[in-house]
């Protein structure tokens, strides 16, 4: 019987190397895609990577008149589903910067909350760059071609 146990004992248990091929997956997935942030849904444990929510909030941002965004990082904070979004973006100066800040933080605010479904506690924006004014659209004259 000891011996039946030693032998037992000295091979590797059947599924090992596989629940660690799975885990270092996970792993892997996780440092790929940042870390993945709980979203607000109370009966089901959903979540969503962390750089693919910064995508759609950047984009949100750069819905904004003015602002295009550089960076988004966002962070657990607490133990349930809160996040706080931090975001450096470029504005232009054409209009009072504190106006422009505060369209682009309630724009991140009702994307992170109707889009990706995540509970933000706080959007905090440095303006890291200013725009450079564009040119006026004008409208388009034809490029050749003729009647």
């Amino acid at each position: 019987m000891n011996a039946a146990a030693r032998a037992l004992r000295d091979e590797d248990p059947p599924g090992l190397h596989a629940l660690a091929d799975r885990v270092m997956d996970v792993v892997r997935a996780e440092a790929r895609f940042g870390r993945l942030l709980p979203l607000a849904d109370p009966d089901r444990d959903l979540r969503i990577a962390e750089s693919a929510a910064a995508k759609v909030l950047r984009q949100a941002a750069d819905t904004v008149p003015g602002a295009r965004a550089a960076t988004c990082r966002l962070v657990p904070e607490g133990n349930g589903t809160d996040v706080r979004v931090t975001m450096t973006l470029a504005a232009a100066l054409d209009r009072p910067l504190p106006d422009r800040v505060h369209q682009v933080r309630r724009t991140v605010l009702h994307s992170a909350g109707q889009d990706l479904g995540l509970t933000v506690t706080a959007v905090d924006i440095t303006v890291a760059d200013v725009l450079e004014p564009g040119p006026t659209p004008g409208p388009r004259l034809p490029t050749g071609g003729g009647a």
